[in-house]
């Protein structure tokens, strides 16, 4: 288990590794303590959500239900 720079806790052991549609960047999928998928990328001796560093990320983002 990990902590992202923002708080999150996520778990990325054992986890599969995967790349980016949008821009390439190779990240690992993490699972929240909710159950929720997240792709994780290191950016220094940091790790974070790639959705904060991704430019097409807003591509990828679910609409919200009515």
């Amino acid at each position: 288990m990990i902590t992202l720079e923002g708080g999150t806790e996520v778990d990325i052991e054992n986890r599969p590794k995967g790349f980016c549609k949008s821009c390439g960047a190779k990240f690992i999928w993490g699972v929240t303590k909710n159950n929720k998928w997240m792709p994780v990328v290191k950016s220094g001796d940091k790790y974070i959500s790639h959705f904060a560093d991704c430019p097409g990320a807003g591509e990828h983002r679910k609409t919200m239900r009515e």
